[in-house]
């Protein structure tokens, strides 16, 4: 009777087992390493991005030394699952009380957030407030 448990617990319903990471206290069990102003500072201007909706989308975008970009994305998040690309100009800043804030006017929608940025390993994580039940969004940067 405990394997069936056991198994349930480890393949289905914990999500650090299965390499998700979908809340804030997801991160912080992972033992996610928040990143600071000037940590994003260092980060993010040239930084190529790609950004993971939690609806679905896949957007990239390559973070300018001036605070802009050009943006594309698959739409999925927005479209039922199917593709319906579109491409906008947007804006990034970090904020000194280290919060990665961007703002995208989609064609069917606008993106404007700010997120405290994690380290998970070698994933980057964003969450908007820092409560456990804050939904994460996961995001990949190179240079």
């Amino acid at each position: 009777m405990l394997r069936p448990i056991l198994a349930m617990f480890v393949f289905g319903l914990c999500p650090l087992a299965s390499g998700q990471v979908s809340t804030y206290a997801d991160v912080k069990a992972a033992k996610g390493v928040q990143l600071g102003a000037q940590e994003l500072r260092d980060l993010m201007p040239g930084a190529k991005v790609v950004s993971r909706t939690r609806e679905g989308s896949t957007r990239h975008w390559q973070n300018k030394a001036d605070g802009t970009f050009s943006a594309t994305t698959d739409g999925r998040g927005v479209s039922g699952g199917r593709n319906a690309y579109a491409s906008a100009e947007g804006t990034w800043q970090v904020t000194d009380g280290g919060r990665w804030c961007v703002k995208i006017p989609w064609p069917r929608a606008q993106d404007d957030w700010c997120r405290y940025m994690f380290k998970v390993g070698d994933k980057y994580y964003g969450v908007g407030t820092l409560s456990d039940e804050a939904p994460a969004s996961e995001f990949e940067f190179s240079k």
